[in-house]
């Protein structure tokens, strides 16, 4: 008995011991547990802490004239305006990659006419391009070394600002002080510095702490540039400063002293446009679908009639459009569903499948074994889902997670449809005949013995839609509102094009009339199954070319590239009306003699997406419209935002000639999607594309929609699957 009672103490106080051990044991651990998150914070806080990040007078990372190490982060986009006597600079600056910075200027030599096209064209001016390639930056994981890069300037075209250069910049955190010493050849000529100070950095004024004072050593040989503008050589001494002042990280300005001569200031607007989430959060997107539940069987209280209808309107209500639904039976002899769905709002196919798997675990009568669902574009059927009952019963009950189900019903090659005799129709819904479309237009032109810009502004508008078999047609018409192109020629007065003529006349397609036949054509497409697409189109394509093309593409569903091949036989279109040319123009010298023409252009084209970087290449091998053989190379990167900027360079075997350079095509494009500034999702992209000069070689007729870029924006992810 004595001995029992011991044991019970013996317990009671173990109990009240362990009890006390716990409690001390979860304060300690929440005591950690807060630490830990502070250390966390402080380690966020000096990996993204930073010195202001300055931009030269052409838009580079760098301080006044010179270049420094330093860049933006990838995606960014930003302009500017420098006042830098004698001359005016408008800049552009896209960050391609975190390593790669692109920047082109607009330089106008101020008081000085243009020498080959005088008082008509206005003050004389130069475009240049740079570029910028980070060997080490500071997040590479040697955050004590100083940031090393090299670049060169105006690279291309005239080059008359033309330097290489090496830089290296290290940024004191301690002291608000960042330091450059770098070395350059050409007009950057020998070695150059810089001293950039922001004391004010870390105090709580908002107004003060973005104000910095910088120091740099000018190493342009104003004074022995061939190139340089007459009253650009004079330098007093070559040290530059003045003050920088960043306003709401977007906007920047900044003065200092140039040359020991003038005063030089700028201002400048930076946004992340590759990394926005859009300027509108998207309050009209509708939540994932959650209720009602019904996975009644279909049946007596559950006719195919109802189920029907419920799944109609969800998929509407998602922004989908249900076309079929059809009850067929599996390989299995089990029941099955089979449904044809075209995606109208969503830009992520990641974002796609969600919505249908919450949609079909929410819905699906329970005497179903397996769904298919095939998402069609433009169409053609590009991928298919499959879902089994046991798949969505488990994550219903959340046994599966949506990492798992991703894995589970990733998207596939479309598989051959039911026919009429192997299931029953429960939905079908036919396509729109006709739905109008509206939109602005606007073109713009460079270069113009008459002025260095002009433009026309109009509006399209036409129907597009299904005609019986799956034929799809585009009519659009253009109306032009305002022109100032009446006076541009259509051809290079200093460089004439010594090749066909089938692209450098196009000027006169917007001259005349206001009224235009934009384009009128049909296209049918087909997916042939196991990755394979064809399709076939005919009308007019664009102003300049109608006929017919063809298009055949091998493109698998887990596939990282494509093979395809597409020719087209085009005739070149009048500049007014409907007819087209039987002959065109080919200069001798600057002589007009006219040629029979029909255009035949072929290509093999090789396509490569590389999804880590989410960069896509395409090389297509073989036959332009002036007849020239050759490699058009295009390459793109598309953003998280959505944007996409690339940029395309052509080697053919035409000779044409710019300043007696052999000139190959060659320009850059840009395409945004719409949502960026609306408050829901949407498909519609804008975009733009420049050539660096309008010219014959290289040259590419459209031939409708391309199955390629059909494909691969509606497999679109912002990163791959696995990675």
């Amino acid at each position: 008995m004595f001995f029992l009672l011991l044991v019970i103490i013996s317990a009671v106080s173990s109990l009240f011991s362990f009890s006390e051990d716990y409690e001390y044991g979860y304060e300690n651990n929440v005591t950690n547990l807060f630490d830990d998150l502070e250390t966390v914070a402080k380690v966020d806080e000096e990996i993204n802490d930073d010195l202001p990040l300055i931009f030269n007078y052409q838009m580079q990372a760098g301080y006044f004239a010179m270049p420094s190490a330093r860049m933006a982060k990838a995606g960014v986009l930003g302009f500017s305006f420098s006042y830098l006597p004698p001359y005016r600079l408008y800049n552009l600056l896209f960050q391609f990659f975190d390593h790669l910075e692109i920047t082109g200027n607009y330089w106008l030599f101020n008081g000085i006419e243009d020498c080959a096209l005088g008082k008509t064209f206005g003050t004389f001016c130069d475009r240049a391009a740079n570029v910028k390639l980070a060997l080490l930056q500071k997040q590479d994981g040697l955050p004590e070394l100083p940031e090393f890069a090299i670049g060169f300037n105006d690279f291309i075209g005239s080059m008359r600002f033309s330097s290489f250069y090496v830089v290296a910049t290290k940024t004191f955190l301690d002291y608000n002080l960042e330091a450059t010493l770098g070395w350059g050849n050409g007009r950057i000529n020998g070695f150059f510095g810089a001293l950039a100070w922001s004391p004010m950095r870390k105090l709580d004024n908002r107004f003060f702490k973005n104000l910095t004072f910088v120091l740099e050593y000018d190493a342009n040989d104003y004074e022995h540039h061939s190139q340089e503008h007459p009253k650009g050589k004079d330098v007093k001494y070559p040290i530059n400063f003045g003050v920088h002042y960043r306003l709401l990280k977007i906007f920047q300005v900044k003065a200092s002293t140039i040359r020991g001569k003038e005063i030089a200031a700028s201002a400048s607007f930076t946004y992340n446009i590759g990394e926005t989430k859009g300027f509108l959060p998207k309050i009209k997107d509708p939540l994932p679908y959650k209720s009602p539940v019904n996975i009644e069987p279909i049946g007596l209280l559950r006719s195919n009639k109802e189920f029907a209808q419920e799944i109609a309107y969800a998929f509407q209500e998602q922004g989908f459009d249900l076309y079929t639904v059809v009850q067929t039976v599996n390989c299995k002899k089990e029941d099955a569903l089979w449904m044809k769905v075209i995606n109208v709002r969503y830009r992520i196919e990641d974002e796609v499948r969600d919505r249908i798997l919450q949609i079909l675990v929410s819905l699906m009568p329970e005497n179903i074994s397996e769904v298919t669902v095939v998402i069609e574009a433009d169409g053609v059927p590009v991928h298919q889902y499959c879902f089994n009952k046991y798949e969505l019963e488990l994550y219903r009950e959340k046994r599966l997670c949506d990492a798992e189900v991703s894995v589970i019903s990733h998207y596939s090659d479309v598989t051959k449809s039911p026919c009429e005799y192997d299931g029953a129709i429960l939905y079908r819904r036919k396509k729109s005949i006709w739905e109008f479309t509206f939109r602005p237009t606007f073109r713009t032109y460079w270069g113009s013995s008459t002025g260095k810009f002009k433009y026309d502004v109009g509006l399209v508008a036409g129907p597009q839609g299904y005609l019986p078999k799956q034929v799809y047609y585009d009519l659009q018409f253009e109306y032009i509102i305002k022109s100032s192109t009446s006076d541009i020629g259509d051809r290079d007065k200093l460089n004439p094009s010594q090749i066909i003529n089938v692209r450098s006349d196009s000027i006169r397609y917007v001259q005349g009339n206001t009224f235009k036949v934009n384009l009128a054509y049909l296209q049918r497409s087909w997916n042939l199954g196991h990755g394979w697409f064809a399709r076939a189109a005919a009308g007019y394509f664009e102003l300049a070319y109608g006929g017919f093309a063809g298009e055949f593409l091998y493109y698998p569903a887990k596939a990282n590239w494509a093979v395809g091949f597409q020719a087209a036989t085009v005739w070149k279109r009048n500049y007014e009306g409907i007819f087209f040319q039987k002959k065109i123009r080919l200069l001798q010298g600057i002589n007009p003699t006219y040629v029979d023409y029909t255009g035949v252009q072929y290509f093999l084209d090789l396509y490569y997406d590389y999804k880590p970087l989410n960069i896509d290449l395409k090389f297509s091998f073989g036959q332009f419209l002036a007849k020239d053989k050759g490699v058009r190379m295009n390459l793109a990167r598309t953003f998280p935002s959505g944007l996409r900027v690339g940029g395309w360079y052509t080697f053919t075997t035409a000779k044409d000639y710019v300043n007696r350079k052999r000139y190959h095509d060659k320009g850059i494009f840009f395409s945004l999607p719409l949502d960026v500034f609306l408050n829901k999702s949407s498909r519609t992209r804008v975009g733009y594309a420049m050539a660096a000069w309008l010219r014959d070689v290289g040259a590419v007729a459209s031939t409708g929609k391309e199955l390629y870029q059909t494909i691969y924006f509606e497999r679109y992810n912002q990163m791959p699957l696995f990675y």
